[in-house]
């Protein structure tokens, strides 16, 4: 039941749109349809590539997302605090889906 709440949740939020400032090399877009289509380790494996270039709230939040769909939930909440760390006051409506597919 709590993750059935927690997954309704999260995918309010991110319905809910917003703006996110990752880009470089296309990586961001590229894992963002990756987890739009479904592909959670593929979107996970591109999100780690950018996140070694550019360590963003937004990535470590998405990256978070994908490992939870993967039933990795202690992983997702360590990228979920780290998204934390770096902005305080990140919500996942900064999350723009609607990116997906450019």
């Amino acid at each position: 039941m709590k993750q059935a709440v927690f997954s309704i949740i999260l995918f309010l939020s991110l319905v809910m749109g917003g703006i996110v400032n990752a880009q470089p090399d296309g990586l961001y877009n590229r894992a963002l349809n990756l987890y739009v289509r479904g592909d959670y380790s593929g979107a996970e494996k591109v999100l780690r590539e950018y996140l070694q270039k550019r360590p963003e709230p937004s990535a470590y939040y998405l990256l978070g997302y994908a490992l939870y769909k993967q039933k990795r939930f202690a992983e997702a909440m360590e990228s979920f605090k780290e998204a934390y760390l770096l902005d305080p006051d990140f919500t996942p409506r900064k999350i723009d889906f609607s990116r997906a597919g450019k």
